[in-house]
């Protein structure tokens, strides 16, 4: 099995791109693979317990019920600790399973997987 990592940096202003990164990371999870989410930027607010319910796509997919897959299959969320911060963003406010992380750990992620970024 591969190893693939989706990095999200738009927020709530795009939500095609959140839903679509949250579907094909779902999809790879399903097919077994090894998946990380990194949010950097305004995606961190994906990191927030809530603030997803209501995105939805164009198609009228929702980025719910791809983040309660993610989050149900324990998916590893990683969440830029300066971008976070900046937006007074805590830690008991994340979903399960999301930790503050650093550039340095993307640069880790990103040399041993397939990256996707949106």
């Amino acid at each position: 099995m591969e190893k693939f990592l989706f990095v999200l940096s738009r927020g709530l202003e795009d939500p095609t791109r959140a839903t679509r990164a949250f579907q094909l990371a779902k999809v790879a999870k399903e097919k077994g693979h090894e998946v990380n989410i990194f949010l950097v930027d305004d995606a961190v607010v994906y990191a927030v317990m809530g603030l997803a319910d209501n995105v939805k796509a164009p198609t009228g997919d929702g980025a719910k019920p791809y983040l309660d897959y993610l989050i149900e299959n324990k998916v590893a969320f990683f969440i830029c600790t300066p971008c976070a911060r900046t937006r007074l963003y805590s830690e008991d406010e994340y979903i399960p399973g999301a930790k503050l992380s650093t550039a340095a750990h993307l640069i880790d992620l990103a040399t041993e997987s397939k990256v996707f970024t949106f």
